[in-house]
């Protein structure tokens, strides 16, 4: 894979990132330094099928205590073609009872008229032969099918699912943790809880018919048919029948003590599941949902397609959430408390799981290398609800962070395609190119097409592939088919290749000619492995902002052109009848790419105060930088100081702090000082950290600063601007001043976890005791994987002093912990401290563990070690 160096872009900067991400990476380093890999693994393409599920009834019953699920699955199926004699089913680790095939005796009503469930009448169920391998059931039937022909087959079965299905219990450690039980069948994981054909391209209607203890509330997909109470064993049963086709992955069952907050939307039920003592923070995050309902309706030109909607949250949750049709299951660490709400709200992915009831469940992507006709859609309609709701600057900003948040994966784990077929698990291409560069790559396809295009073609898509799946070729036909357009340049460039533009541009303005001419050179190509285009072709609109001669006031007199960029190298030429004030390249940052634009002073200080352009103005203010002058430090004060967008002022401070200059930081100081944005706030904080010269009055002011600011995240902010200080000094003020804050207990732990996280990146020591210390289980696990984090950076360093016996002990012992995010965390610890003694505990953990994360984590390390 290509190591050349990118252009040095100074608007992409770790600290404009979300601060959620903070934790992942050094934010005094760049973003853009090249440590990518080549992604191993095989092609991987949708499987044939001999036959088809139509239906699938799933009638279950738990044991908490023992972490079991029995199970009657009751599946609808017909061949292809005629002759089919036998059936496979994926089912993993199911104890198999019997399997039936129950026999039709006669048709109750014509097929087009059948209600689910109730189609057949029976005769006599006929016991089949089945044998079972790991993952799979085979079946022989007792006759061969001809084509179409229906079959019933009925599958008892027990399981202790290891995937797929989890069950949530306090114990002495978490005594506070519900007691739930929650199903996550993405990517393919739903056969380790029911046998069926687990993967996208198989839709079937469902029913789910769960019986649990009288206490507890069960949710499934669809509508509830009924429940029932059985008094004699104080259960009650619940019955859900999800009457539109969907896959095996969406299917969906979650139990726990719930308090229901119930709406509706013109008799659509919207539903939001609780719990009782935070049913304020549910009210909260979910309030606006029919808003949104109606909205992406309305922008789809579809209506929303379920029965129902739900929210339900649960704990322990693997990921943010999961769009299970009209059920959508959302983790518990998007409720929020007054401080958290000062930096975030969770309105994003709220958005995010509804609009996949159009792009998802609606309409499934054929197989997981097309995961992004799912993944983008619903990033981008993040994009979409912020644009509607908080206006367009809001939306571009929040757009461009989920573009810094791609190139963080593009430059330091792997650079691939976003249609791309290679992979070892296909939960590895649920990454930041699937979601977020997707979702910059709609955004430009909706600047291609024009916005009435655009929804046109996205509303014709939805029709004609309702409640079925699609390729991305068919996305790009139903386009072209709206359209007329001939869009194979844009998907070739854009989806079936890797990478993004990277621009050279310069302006000279010739008085003679009164010309301006612009020169634009793509420098992107590395080498032949890489496969980026030499040259992507896309549409850009130049300004040129020109002052009127001899006026009294000067008055500015915009002019736009619109032109295509086509070739590695191409230049421009514009009538321009004055010296131009400013020239603008791509107003409106519709592009996404790197760039080098070289301006002077001057123009970059009126850009700052006068491009009409969010994320110009941002631009301009980190260019600003390079200018170290007290002209520019005033310009800079007055934007910090100012009202403009919180993106520009958060620019103007890191760049403040990057000049090292006194009166840089008087201003930063002043500004934090009187500034009511905490995102400001958090900037200035960090701007400290780049103080070379930190005194004890500053580490001083930092720590209060972690102890007393409203927002967790302005502390997080100087807990670590104080580990960037501490890299650099001998002084134990900073590390004293970092160990105080892990007294500070925030929502989700951010101030706590951040501690480790600073010590990591400042290659601390003497913390070694402190983290394994909160590496125990009981520890809130944010704390726990950043204790692990830092161990592991720490290992790799001490491992070349033969001298990392103490950690090695702590992490191979978190091998086997009961918490999956730290036994993730630990095995990629041990693959960075690559200590040939951790191979053994890797080796049996890799035929233990079954969650494709983890297998691909402990294959890596040990892999990484072996290399060593």
């Amino acid at each position: 894979m290509s190591s050349k160096a990118p252009i040095n872009d100074p608007l992409i900067h770790p600290a404009l990132l979300d601060p959620r991400q903070w934790g992942q990476l050094d934010v005094y380093d760049s973003l853009l330094k090249v440590e990518r890999e080549e992604l191993p693994g095989e092609d991987h393409h949708a499987p044939d099928r001999s036959f088809r599920i139509h239906h699938l009834k799933l009638e279950l019953q738990f044991d908490l205590d023992h972490e079991r699920v029995w199970g009657k699955a009751t599946l609808t199926v017909s061949p292809f073609a005629d002759g089919l004699q036998s059936l496979a089913f994926d089912a993993a680790e199911l104890s198999v009872s019997s399997i039936r095939r129950i026999q039709p005796q006669q048709e109750v009503a014509p097929a087009p008229l059948r209600m689910l469930g109730e189609t057949l009448t029976h005769s006599s169920p006929v016991n089949l032969l089945f044998d079972t391998q790991p993952e799979t059931i085979s079946i022989e039937l007792d006759r061969p099918l001809k084509r179409d022909e229906e079959a019933v087959i009925e599958i008892a079965y027990s399981c202790r699912p290891r995937k797929g299905l989890f069950f949530v219990k306090p114990d002495d450690a978490y005594p506070d943790k519900p007691l739930q039980i929650w199903s996550q069948g993405q990517t393919e994981d739903a056969h380790w809880w029911f046998p069926c054909a687990d993967v996208p391209h198989q839709k079937m209607t469902t029913e789910i018919i769960a019986t649990v203890s009288e206490k507890y509330f069960a949710l499934s997909n669809g509508a509830l048919v009924g429940s029932t109470g059985n008094s004699a064993d104080k259960t009650i049963t619940y019955h859900w029948r999800q009457e539109q086709p969907h896959p095996a992955y969406l299917v969906t069952v979650v139990i726990g003590e719930y308090e229901l907050i119930q709406e509706r939307l013109k008799g659509l039920p919207v539903e939001y599941y609780v719990y009782g003592d935070r049913a304020a923070a549910g009210q909260k995050l979910f309030q606006r949902t029919p808003e949104m309902i109606e909205f992406f309706a309305n922008k789809f030109g579809y209506p929303y397609p379920f029965a129902k909607y739900s929210q339900i949250l649960v704990d322990d949750f693997l990921f943010g959430a999961m769009e299970n049709t009209s059920a959508t299951t959302m983790t518990d660490r998007c409720l929020l408390d007054a401080r958290a709400e000062l930096d975030v709200d969770y309105e994003d992915i709220v958005a995010h799981e509804l609009a996949h009831h159009w792009w998802g469940d609606l309409v499934t992507c054929k197989h997981w290398s097309e995961i992004w006709l799912n993944e983008s859609f619903a990033t981008y309609s993040e994009y979409l609800w912020r644009e509607h709701t908080r206006g367009s600057d809001e939306a571009r900003f929040a757009l461009f962070q989920d573009f810094l948040t791609y190139l963080h994966e593009d430059f330091s784990s792997h650079r691939r395609p976003i249609l791309f077929h290679r992979y070892r698990y296909s939960e590895e291409l649920m990454d930041r190119h699937a979601y977020e560069k997707g979702a910059c790559v709609l955004h430009m396809l909706r600047h291609v097409l024009g916005d009435e295009a655009f929804f046109r073609s996205m509303m014709r898509h939805l029709s004609k592939f309702a409640f079925g799946v699609a390729e991305t070729n068919d996305l790009k036909t139903s386009i072209e088919e709206v359209t007329g357009k001939n869009l194979h340049w844009f998907f070739d460039q854009w989806i079936y290749s890797p990478g993004y533009p990277e621009l050279e541009v310069e302006y000279e303005w010739q008085r003679e000619q009164k010309t301006l001419r612009l020169s634009v050179r793509q420098v992107q190509l590395a080498d032949d492995e890489d496969d980026v285009p030499a040259a992507f072709r896309f549409p850009v609109e130049i300004e040129i902002v020109t002052l009127e001669a001899d006026a009294v006031i000067e008055t500015a007199h915009r002019t736009s052109f619109h032109v295509w960029v086509e070739r590695a190298e191409q230049e421009f030429y514009f009538p321009c009848e004055s010296k131009p004030r400013l020239v603008i390249f791509d107003k409106g940052h519709r592009v996404f790419k790197l760039m080098r634009f070289p301006k002077s002073q001057q123009e970059l200080m009126y850009q700052l105060q006068h491009d009409e352009d969010l994320l110009g103005r941002t631009r301009a203010a980190r260019e600003l930088t390079a200018y170290k002058t007290d002209d520019t430090i005033n310009v800079l004060r007055h934007v910090l100081a100012g009202s403009d967008h919180r993106a520009v002022r958060m620019a103007a401070a890191i760049s403040l702090g990057e000049m090292g200059h006194e009166e840089a930081r008087r201003a930063v100081l002043d500004a934090y000082g009187n500034c009511g944005d905490s995102h400001v706030r958090r900037a200035c904080v960090w701007a400290l950290g780049c103080d070379k010269k930190a005194d004890a009055a500053t580490v001083s002011f930092l720590r209060e600063v972690s102890e007393k600011d409203a927002s967790y995240f302005v502390g997080v902010a100087a807990v670590r601007a104080l580990g960037k200080i501490g890299e650099r000094s001998e002084n134990t003020q900073p590390y004293d001043a970092i160990c105080s804050a892990l007294a500070h207990f925030s929502w989700q732990e951010y101030v706590r976890a951040s501690v480790f996280h600073s010590f990591r990146f400042a290659k601390e020591k003497r913390a070694i005791e402190l983290a394994i210390k909160h590496t125990r289980y009981g520890e809130h696990v944010a704390v726990r994987v950043a204790a692990i984090g830092y161990l592991g950076a720490i290992g790799k360093e001490l491992h070349k002093e033969k001298a990392d016996d103490t950690i090695v002990d702590c992490l191979l012992a978190l091998l086997e912990d009961n918490a999956t995010r730290a036994r993730v965390a630990a095995v990629r610890a041990l693959g960075k401290v690559g200590n040939e003694r951790a191979l053994p505990a890797l080796q049996v953990a890799q035929t233990r563990e079954c969650l494709d994360q983890l297998k691909a984590a402990i294959q890596d390390a040990i892999e990484g070690i072996q290399k060593k």
